[in-house]
């Protein structure tokens, strides 16, 4: 998730963990830094590896093995900016860094990017598909409680900060399932059998209301966006569609080619999830799972490729024009184009 949240979760759970007796400021000070430290993977760098990005982060910096690392580390730090004060030995403060640290790994487990939770291990990538990336209805508590519990020295403040975030992501995994059901209840009510291979139910952006759907169906991607309000009949949209990669594929790079390495490489990240798209003699393999809509058939992010042209990434984060009022319309349910099941 973003790093708010993550230092709203790691001060609150730095605090809620504190010895008695412990210093509560360094406590608060070794959970915020343990809480963010996971993601300094951003800078792990290679001029030479356009996917680079993709293999590492969220890879060993956010696996439970190595969150002691990141709780010791921000427990000496922590000690020695609180060295004036004798509650403050880094024996202490390793437990609120741990914390920290946890809060971070299993919150980003919480959304779909994917999080190595089991490395050395295990090296799938665990998603839990039940909140996105940015929700200000699960930030916004968690950090004014935190920093409440931090300025008045009350620590049952940052285990209701603590609280109200996992009920809201149990919120999230209730309303995931409402949605994978919706999307299957959508499936039978049509009038050919849908010969679906693979379905992914996706958050979207700010909300837990309309999710994402993808599945694949005669050699194809298909999208729709679901809309599961509590004690409402869920609403669906039919979105766009895009062919999926197979090693049928026309164009594809030569087998053992620096690209055909890249795109293997880049579906073990998408798990097969895979579109695609030739233009000429360019092919773009996209990652079908994540689009800026949810009805959008155009990936978030891509590996191109050219002959006698290194492989790159795309971005795609580009909008049409309406493109957020269309998305609000479906979040408060007035969207022209949705179908009730009743």
């Amino acid at each position: 998730m973003d790093n708010v949240t993550h230092a709203a979760l790691g001060i609150a759970a730095g605090i809620a963990v504190r010895r008695a007796g412990a210093s509560l400021p360094a406590a608060a000070l070794a959970g915020l830094l343990a809480g963010e430290g996971p993601d300094l993977d951003v800078f792990i760098r290679s001029a030479g590896d356009p996917l680079v990005s993709f293999r590492w982060h969220r890879h060993f910096t956010h696996s439970f093995a190595f969150a002691p690392v990141w709780g010791l580390l921000a427990a000496l730090i922590s000690a020695w900016f609180f060295r004036r004060r004798p509650d403050a030995h880094w024996r202490d403060l390793f437990l609120p860094g741990l914390a920290g640290a946890l809060s971070h790994v299993l919150c980003d487990a919480c959304t779909s990017y994917g999080t190595m939770l089991l490395w050395p291990f295990d090296f799938g990538r665990y998603a839990w598909d039940c909140m996105p990336i940015i929700d200000l209805i699960a930030t916004l508590p968690v950090l004014v409680l935190a920093i409440l519990a931090w300025k008045k020295a009350a620590p049952r403040l940052a285990v209701y900060g603590l609280l109200w975030f996992t009920t809201y992501a149990s919120l999230g995994v209730w309303q995931h399932a409402r949605a994978e059901t919706a999307l299957r209840q959508w499936f039978a009510s049509q009038q050919v059998t849908r010969r679906t291979e693979r379905v992914a139910v996706k958050p979207t952006a700010l909300n837990l209301v309309v999710w994402r759907c993808v599945w694949l169906e005669d050699g194809k991607w298909h999208t729709a966006a679901v809309r599961v309000m509590p004690f409402m009949a869920p609403q669906v949209i039919l979105g766009e569609t895009r062919a999926a990669l197979t090693p049928q594929s026309p164009g594809l790079p030569a087998a053992g080619s620096p690209a055909a390495v890249i795109i293997a490489d880049f579906s073990r990240f998408t798990q097969g999830w895979n579109s695609f798209t030739a233009d000429g003699s360019t092919v773009l393999i996209g990652d079908i799972r994540f689009g800026m809509l949810p009805t959008s058939a155009r990936p978030l992010w891509s590996v191109r490729c050219e002959p006698n042209v290194p492989s790159t990434v795309v971005i795609d984060r580009s909008l049409k024009p309406g493109d957020w009022g269309r998305f609000g319309q479906m979040i408060v349910g007035t969207h022209p184009d949705y179908v009730s099941l009743r």
